[in-house]
């Protein structure tokens, strides 16, 4: 009899822990987007808005490089032809040691106004946005990508939300072009469309938890030093929200960037990117105070935390998966049709059969879908470990 207790007593575990990771990831997927929506739909929360008409103040584009000759040039005409006063705007480009053209090229511009600084040795783009604020003329600093290409009036409309003193960081979002890798691409985008439901709802409320690193801005008043591992489209936004002014999201603020070059970029850049931010999430720990930082706090739980921790409990559910399925046909039939689902993922080749069918587009999302998740788990990983990433080589050199 004790035995048989034992058994149904692990059995019940193994299934709550199985429907618990099943229903957190599911709530950080689709519960939570939606009711950031309703939220939106139904608070009482000031929208921002840019003033059509208000004066627009002087801005420094922030352009952090390293080994960029394919991209930096065409990046510094995009921006000296925004349509935005030219006298109002200074271009900063920061070059973390490059060994290519990156620096002739950037010095090639100075005619133009550009001013190029140095980092003669390795530091990390943290270090260099650091240096460049301290030297920005521009009371607003817009950060943005070397491979980044905004549309003509993007930084026109981040400048004007700055009319309102009580904002002090604007987003604007990405769109990944499907020319060179459309599975990589189209997953990506498809998450950013999530991101951005979530970023509306949380703008309506001023507390956007987190920016788009290609293309967000700030006053330069508010920037406070970066640490050498922190992520400053994650980092920034927290500490605007800590000095009490408001993070929004423009969502006519759009830029164009090429994906990485294969899942196997993107599975490095999402490891990275995951151990960099549950380090300031950690540090910034004090936020999740619903007493003090009100509505913020559900927002940074539910978009940071719940997603990071989705793939340990979709792991988790998995392995509880595996074991109930001694136990009842139910569970055998889930767990192998998991398994075959997954193993179907991993040997298609998503760049191959993404566009073929439904179902190859399918398979595409799922391996994407796993490949993220594998490196967020990656991410957790280097953080447990204290492992630091401050410097990187990016993939485009490849393309």
């Amino acid at each position: 009899m004790v035995g048989v207790d034992s058994n149904m007593t692990t059995e019940s575990i193994l299934a709550a822990t199985f429907w618990i990771g099943c229903c957190w990831t599911l709530y950080a997927y689709a519960g939570f987007p939606t009711l950031a929506a309703l939220l939106a739909a139904i608070g009482q929360g000031r929208p921002a808005n840019p003033a059509p008409n208000g004066v627009l103040p002087p801005v420094t584009i922030i352009v952090p490089a390293y080994n960029e000759e394919q991209s930096v040039a065409s990046k510094i005409r995009n921006v000296l032809v925004a349509e935005y006063p030219r006298a109002l705007v200074e271009v900063l480009v920061v070059s973390d040691a490059s060994t290519d053209r990156t620096n002739d090229i950037a010095r090639s511009f100075e005619k133009d106004g550009v001013r190029l600084i140095v980092q003669e040795r390795r530091r990390g783009k943290t270090a260099g946005l650091n240096r460049a604020v301290e030297l920005a003329r521009g009371s607003i600093v817009v950060f943005t990508d070397a491979n980044a290409t905004y549309a003509p009036e993007a930084l026109g409309t981040l400048a004007g939300y700055f009319s309102d003193p009580s904002i002090g960081l604007v987003t604007g979002y990405t769109e990944y072009a499907t020319t060179n890798n459309g599975a990589v691409a189209e997953a990506t985008n498809a998450y950013t469309s999530l991101e951005r439901v979530i970023k509306r709802a949380e703008s309506r409320w001023g507390c956007c938890v987190g920016a788009d690193g290609a293309i967000f801005a700030m006053r330069r008043s508010l920037y406070r030093p970066l640490r050498a591992d922190d992520i400053n489209d994650f980092v920034l936004p927290l500490s605007v929200v800590e000095q009490g002014y408001r993070c929004v999201f423009a969502e006519e603020a759009c830029c164009s960037e090429q994906p990485g070059t294969s899942l196997e970029s993107e599975f490095r850049r999402q490891s990275r990117i995951t151990n960099r931010t549950l380090r300031a999430l950690w540090r910034h720990r004090h936020l999740l105070n619903p007493l003090r930082y009100g509505l913020f706090s559900f927002f940074l739980f539910s978009h940071k935390w719940v997603r990071f921790l989705a793939p340990v409990f979709l792991a988790l559910s998995a392995v509880s998966l595996a074991l109930l399925a001694r136990t009842s046909t139910v569970y055998l039939v889930a767990a192998l049709s998991a398994l075959i689902g997954v193993a179907l993922s991993a040997v298609s080749k998503p760049e191959v059969t993404f566009h073929r069918s439904s179902w190859g587009r399918l398979l595409g999302f799922l391996n994407t879908f796993f490949t993220i998740n594998a490196a967020v788990l990656q991410g957790w990983w280097k953080f447990l470990r204290g492992q630091r990433d401050v410097t990187w080589q990016h993939d485009r050199s490849t393309v």
